[in-house]
């Protein structure tokens, strides 16, 4: 009896693997790299000397890569991207003068 019930429960644990295997191929994958076309043509804003004194964001995601301007002793500075929530967040940083839609994505 032991050993009957043993094996119904080995074939449910497959059965239950096998689901959650096979259901996790429809979940959305992590971000690739190579999925992004080169060539698409990115909309740059520019943060506006409105943006810039506002008290306080509101708490929308809708992520924005922003450049942030690095300050340094020596050139050259690059500016480094860094992803923010929404715009607001990223122009209220007083090192950010652009930003572009969506996340990040390194290069």
């Amino acid at each position: 009896m032991k050993n009957t019930i043993l094996i119904i429960f080995i074939i449910i644990l497959g059965l239950v693997a096998v689901v959650l295997f096979k259901g996790a191929e429809s979940l959305p994958r992590p971000f690739d790299i190579k999925d992004v076309k080169k060539d698409t043509e990115v909309t740059v804003f520019n943060c506006e000397p409105e943006q810039r004194g506002v008290d306080a964001c509101i708490e929308i995601f809708k992520p924005v890569c922003a450049e942030i301007n690095v300050q340094c002793i020596t050139e050259p500075c690059p500016p480094i991207k860094e992803t923010f929530s929404n715009s607001c967040f990223a122009c209220k940083n007083s090192l950010v003068d652009k930003y572009t839609e969506g996340e990040c994505i390194l290069e």
